[in-house]
């Protein structure tokens, strides 16, 4: 059963339920938007960018941005970059403006890149070569937060600056689960990030004296193993789910209209990032070297068919 819960959604889950990996067709049909979004055609050559321009920054309060974003360094995400420049692979939309993408999970990221170059492929595209060097970066939340707060500018291969924006891809499993949870269908919207907590779930203050702090996770999984572990000899366990992106803009001082925000998560919670990420993490730095994680200020630009 569902119930609301301070404008968030929960459901009684138990402790030790598999996740179903079956995919509903609203989050295969958003997977399948980002993948043809990656049958990429080349622009001209380009040169880099060494400092980039943003677009709104009179409008962000650059020393609260700094402080909320923080509390989500912890978490990695993976981006889709040329594996010898770390410059970020982006949609050229029609709009005019650059289209970048972060994954909660590297087997979503390295999906949408696989599915790239066997387009390339079997279509004859002579994007080959450049699918052929791509590579999955790790970057964390607070960046991807940052990036989308400022959307800086971003020079292209024609050596023309376009405003970016960025959206954060969660995985087809954390969106089904939110949707068996809030079946108002507001994660079947572009852009909607899941948290997963439960009011039963705490752990200790930031400071001494302070009040304890609410674990929030990305993946249902994930919550209910930690869960697990510190409650082995509960069976049951109230999941809530509240979306990322409205939980951030409340804390900058800008609550969407209708959003459906828990006040007790952005006064005080802690975010916990899964262990497999953490572990993909690890891999990508050790991998990429020298070279830059994420080169902002430039983008090689891609366009959908």
């Amino acid at each position: 059963m569902t119930t609301t819960n301070n404008e968030s959604k929960s459901t009684i889950i138990k402790v030790g339920t598999t996740t179903s990996s079956s995919t509903s067709s609203s989050t295969s049909s958003r997977r399948h938007l980002i993948q043809q979004a990656a049958i990429l055609f080349p622009l001209s050559q380009g040169l880099l960018l060494s400092s980039i321009t943003t677009q709104n920054a009179n409008a962000v309060d650059i020393t609260l941005l700094d402080q909320q974003a923080s509390k989500f360094k912890r978490v990695p995400l993976f981006a889709i970059v040329d594996g010898t420049t770390g410059t970020p692979f982006m949609i050229l939309q029609n709009t005019g403006k650059a289209q970048a993408y972060f994954f909660t999970s590297y087997d979503g990221a390295q999906a949408v890149l696989d599915d790239a170059r066997r387009d390339a492929a079997d279509k004859g595209f002579e994007t080959k070569s450049m699918w052929d060097g791509a590579r999955i970066s790790a970057v964390n939340l607070e960046f991807a937060l940052k990036i989308g707060s400022g959307k800086p500018k971003a020079m292209a291969q024609n050596k023309v600056k376009y405003e970016s924006v960025s959206d954060i891809i969660p995985s087809i499993t954390a969106l089904n689960d939110a949707e068996k949870i809030d079946k108002s269908g507001m994660y079947k919207e572009r852009g909607r990030v899941p948290l997963f907590y439960s009011d039963e779930f705490e752990i200790g203050p930031e400071k001494e004296g302070g009040p304890n702090r609410i674990p929030v996770f990305l993946e249902r999984s994930d919550l209910l193993r930690e869960y697990a572990k510190k409650y082995p000899d509960k069976e049951d366990v109230f999941v809530t789910v509240v979306d990322l992106m409205d939980t951030f803009s409340t804390m900058m001082g800008n609550k969407p209209i209708g959003a459906k925000v828990d006040e007790r998560i952005v006064q005080n919670f802690f975010i916990v990032p899964s262990m497999e990420s953490r572990k993909k993490a690890v891999e990508c730095e050790k991998e990429r070297g020298s070279i830059p994680a994420y080169n902002i200020g430039e983008m090689v630009a891609v366009g959908g068919k």
